[in-house]
């Protein structure tokens, strides 16, 4: 089942949660129910840090039975899971990834964000199954490894009595959770994977693994303090864009980002998707601006007015600059939340007939001159013909593009094409800016998409760059 991008974030110092369902008391010592238990202290280390809860004032349930809703909500709040850097262009349900979910039941939203930070869940999950400890345990690890982003370690087997009645698709993580202390064998040698597992277990399961994770935060931090990779940049901007990330974000995945490249590619994606309009900007002054590729000023203009991004002290933008994983997570995390504040219109994004507004900021981006006046009236329509005209002649004057000896293509509609754009729409042919439909015809007088006008201003920009090689 597909799910939606997303983006995942941990930080030694986010406050955990978990909730075992039940109500706040004052003190888990109250609790009558957990002097026989063992490990108790850490059921109450737990409740004493606002980590679990009792079912009432005096009983915290050790010995029920844990079921898979139940389990779903613990590792989502135990690991402080939730959906603030995701963004959905229309509202999730728990069924669209659990089909025995229900959407209006008390475990549907934990359902959701479990979906979404991509949790190792069976999309055909009975929620009221009880579950047994091979099973919870192999679920817990598997998150912990997701979210924690631990590396996938060669554990040291453990030999135990009952380890042939280990499920076989399970035996992997229960070794790891051996080692990594989660888990322990009884007096006797024993797991007893198929045994139910209860709350008192299940808690002090999930005890072990969040000290686990704090013993090796350390690992996170470095990664946050390390240089994005290319891969990583394009997860983050797809997160941001939410559905529309089919969108294929081209990015070399040898690249080093820097924060031009990473803004831009954030603020391109975006405005592609739909998901930003074309603004009229009044641009900020930037002191290092002769260090900003021109092709990438008006994507940084537009993050700067929209503060996805800020200048230094010095008013420097530092556009050379690597980025951070951690610097680029805040960037996308002010640009959703811009997003969800000013969400696009229903009809509009990349199916959309551009305005001429936006025809002249795309022209003007492909130009690579925001200063560039571009004639057009403001209240003509903007058909294939005219953007391809308006771009090609406007590329032309500006030395863009040589003036080429074109063997004309046929075009079966070209009697349809005003004769004053003939020109211009075979040299878009020629350098393959646009393409003729199945039946060879190019469509001059239909309107012409977002999608489609950025798509050519890319193609433009590819071929301005190879060319001043």
């Amino acid at each position: 089942m597909k799910k939606p991008s997303k983006i995942i974030t941990l930080s030694a110092t986010v406050a955990l949660a978990l909730s075992l369902a039940g109500q706040d008391f004052a003190s888990a010592a109250a609790f009558k129910d957990i002097n026989s238990v063992q490990d108790k202290d850490k059921i109450i280390a737990m409740y004493d840090s606002g980590l679990i809860k009792g079912i009432t004032a005096e009983l915290f349930a050790p010995n029920k039975t844990v079921t898979q809703a139940e389990s779903v909500q613990f590792f989502v709040n135990a690991l402080g899971l939730n959906l603030d850097l995701v963004r959905f262009v229309k509202e999730p349900k728990a069924s669209d990834y659990y089909e025995n979910a229900k959407d209006s039941a008390w475990y549907a939203n934990a359902f959701i964000i479990a979906a979404v930070n991509g949790l190792d869940l069976p999309s055909d999950l009975n929620p009221n199954e009880k579950l047994t400890r091979e099973a919870f345990t192999h679920q817990l690890i598997h998150t912990i490894e997701i979210i924690g982003k631990l590396p996938i370690i060669k554990p040291v087997v453990v030999e135990f009595k009952d380890q042939d009645q280990v499920k076989v698709d399970y035996a992997g993580s229960i070794q790891r959770a051996l080692n990594y202390g989660v888990v322990e064998l009884d007096k006797n040698g024993k797991l007893h994977p198929k045994k139910e597992i209860t709350r008192a277990e299940a808690a002090i399961e999930i005890s072990n693994a969040l000290n686990y994770l704090k013993a090796h935060s350390a690992q996170e931090q470095v990664g946050e303090s390390e240089a994005l990779t290319a891969e990583q940049a394009a997860q983050l901007i797809k997160g941001a864009v939410g559905e529309a990330a089919n969108l294929q974000i081209k990015i070399d995945p040898k690249a080093v980002v820097t924060r031009e490249s990473f803004t831009y590619l954030l603020v391109h994606t975006l405005q592609t998707s739909g998901q930003l309009p074309i603004l009229k900007l009044v641009p900020a002054e930037i002191k290092d601006n002769d260090n900003i590729d021109i092709l990438n000023q008006g994507a940084i203009q537009t993050a700067i007015a929209l503060g996805f991004v800020q200048l230094d002290q010095e008013g420097k933008f530092n556009p050379k600059a690597g980025i951070t994983r951690k610097d680029a997570i805040d960037i996308v995390g002010k640009a959703v939340k811009y997003l969800k504040a000013h969400p696009a219109p229903e009809q509009g994004g990349v199916s959309k007939t551009i305005t001429v507004e936006q025809a002249a900021e795309l022209i003007k981006k492909a130009a690579g001159d925001t200063n560039l006046q571009i004639k057009i009236d403001s209240k003509a329509d903007v058909t294939r013909e005219s953007f391809t005209y308006l771009l090609v002649h406007t590329l032309q004057a500006g030395g863009k593009l040589p003036m080429l000896k074109l063997i004309p293509i046929e075009i079966k509609d070209n009697d349809k094409i005003g004769i004053i754009y003939q020109g211009a729409i075979q040299t878009a042919l020629a350098l393959k800016f646009v393409q003729l439909d199945s039946e060879g015809n190019f469509n001059p007088k239909n309107g012409v998409t977002l999608a489609d006008a950025t798509a050519m201003v890319d193609r433009v920009q590819e071929i301005v760059k190879e060319t001043n090689k």
